[in-house]
């Protein structure tokens, strides 16, 4: 039957009403187990195939959500994205997903490609900062939007992450252990988690009344781009780091094998922190300390405020509701990863 079987079609082969058809296919509520098995056991036999644009016009809704991010590898985004395909899931929307690499050209593509799909709201994680995201296509859409760890100026919806605060504790922590030449790796400052791991660093010195060398500070432009070089370098100056802070991914793992190569061995010689929890942190030896957040919990977040948009509450204001940013906590995971200071590197 192919190209040509309806929905009624269906619902005549299923021994159903087109209705029941309908709220099984749409994700509605109050569908039992045995009509959705026997519904899906009729699409798959006849080879139906909605047409989705058909019935977005109809209802006005397509109950598909597009979401974007910059590397689906990186396990902490893998975390994210499997949280708001399960919740959306559970409101009865499909998740298209779109991983950017970082590259505004293909932000810019993913996004038309969302948009020409009818899809009814959008969770992304923009390559781009404030006034670029602005002028760009994600500041032109109409279609809902809410942004993960980004700041875009109160444009839309957003979940952030406290990574301000996650670095400020792990250089305090590290800093109570006597280290006092602490490296830090991060993404460029033009984004709000490089900008505020690196606050959060220069804060937690000054409230020691330490010096923050900012020739410590290693700057990294993806998820995937090694430290080692950089490590390497800062290990050959007269007062070389003894404790690192980076993301848990090639950049940490690039670091401390520079460390390695200079003969120093972990925590003895030398303290590493990782920002962002991953499954791999949990098998390292010493276990990686960590700043933790939820990922999964992010997700989740996201979703609740994307549907608050999509599905607003009868007892809601008929007028605009102004955008709504939550902070998601964060905080420092104990591992074996940290020791004291080598006696010779602490100074008062």
């Amino acid at each position: 039957m192919g190209k040509n079987v309806s929905v009624r079609d269906v619902a005549r082969e299923a021994g159903v009403s087109i209705g029941s058809v309908s709220r099984v296919l749409n994700g509605g509520p109050h569908v039992s187990q045995d009509l959705r098995e026997r519904v899906y056991s009729v699409v798959e036999r006849l080879g139906y195939r909605a047409n989705v644009h058909a019935r977005g016009l109809r209802t006005g809704s397509s109950r598909i959500v597009g979401c974007m991010v910059p590397e689906i590898r990186n396990q902490i985004y893998a975390s994210f994205v499997g949280a708001v395909e399960a919740r959306l899931n559970a409101s009865g929307y499909m998740m298209l997903l779109g991983n950017s690499h970082g590259s505004a050209p293909r932000e810019r593509q993913l996004l038309a490609f969302f948009e020409s799909h009818g899809v009814d709201g959008i969770i992304a994680t923009p390559g781009s900062k404030g006034e670029d995201f602005l002028r760009g296509p994600f500041g032109a859409g109409r279609t809902p939007l809410v942004v993960l760890d980004r700041d875009v100026d109160g444009a839309c919806d957003a979940v952030l992450i406290d990574q301000e605060g996650g670095v400020r504790a792990a250089t305090q922590h590290l800093i109570g252990l006597g280290h006092r030449r602490i490296a830090l790796f991060t993404g460029g400052v033009g984004l709000r988690s490089g900008r505020g791991r690196i606050q959060g660093w220069r804060d937690a010195h000054r409230a020691r009344g330490l010096p923050a060398d900012d020739g410590l500070i290693g700057l990294v432009s993806a998820w995937s781009q090694s430290s080692y070089d950089d490590m390497r370098a800062m290990l050959r100056l007269p007062e070389p780091p003894t404790a690192v802070i980076a993301p848990s991914t090639r950049v940490l793992s690039g670091a401390l094998k520079a460390v390695r190569d200079a003969g120093l061995a972990w925590p003895v010689d030398f303290s590493a922190v990782a920002i962002g929890a991953t499954d791999a942190g949990e098998f390292a030896w010493p276990e990686l300390t960590t700043v933790a957040w939820d990922a999964e919990a992010s997700g989740r977040l996201a979703c609740e405020l994307l549907l608050a948009r999509l599905e607003p509450s009868a007892q809601a204001p008929s007028r605009p509701v102004p955008a709504q940013r939550l902070l998601l906590d964060t905080w420092l995971q104990q591992g074996q990863s940290c020791g004291p200071a080598p006696r010779a590197s602490r100074r008062r």
